[in-house]
């Protein structure tokens, strides 16, 4: 089985309804994308969202090479999860968005799924895998894709230095979601 369809299995497992759609299909997706333009102009080309079930592609499903696919997955699963778990207590304290002299609760949430990014390329890149992807989630929370959700540059690094050591110690990899989402990237070829 490949990765896609192990990590589809580990979805469906937390989440038997998902519905994997295309953004610019939504009518008040668009409206979002419109409101959010003059912040963030790549929302509807390169973002991803997430609301429950469903996960909000930019693009077809079907653009999108496969284990790419799979990769966001794992990351959007973090956040379905998570707002299983917080429900509105989760939208209110992501969607909040003092810009950009504050730093936002949604950076605790990202740094939750960005948290796979990291252990995903450490696991198939090593520490040059892990330090790129470092750098460009220090450059996406300190910056205006999330709305400025870090102050600075330097403090996004050290906020997200902290999930790159769990990474390197295997510590990340031994807690769930992580370690389920991990197993799912390995296949059984692993064990």
């Amino acid at each position: 089985m490949a990765k896609l369809e192990r990590m589809l299995s580990l979805v469906r497992r937390h989440r038997p309804d998902l519905e994997i759609v295309d953004k610019r299909t939504v009518p008040w997706v668009r409206g979002l994308g419109l409101v959010l333009r003059p912040v963030i102009p790549d929302f509807m080309t390169a973002f991803t969202m997430v609301i429950g079930d469903r996960v909000y592609l930019a693009g077809s499903p079907d653009r999108f090479p496969r284990d790419q696919l799979a990769r966001i997955l794992a990351h959007e699963l973090v956040h379905q999860l998570d707002q299983a778990k917080h429900g509105a207590a989760f939208y209110l304290s992501y969607a909040l968005l003092p810009l950009p002299l504050l730093r936002t609760r949604r950076a605790h949430w990202e740094r939750r799924a960005y948290a796979v990014d990291l252990m995903l390329d450490h696991h198939d890149g090593g520490e040059e895998a892990l330090l790129r992807t470092l750098q460009r989630c220090t450059a996406l929370f300190a910056g205006p894709a999330y709305g400025w959700m870090w102050a600075g540059e330097h403090a996004a690094s050290t906020f997200l230095e902290d999930v790159a050591a769990e990474v390197r110690s295997g510590a990340l990899a031994q807690r769930d979601p992580y370690r389920e989402i991990l197993e799912a990237w390995r296949g059984p070829e692993a064990s």
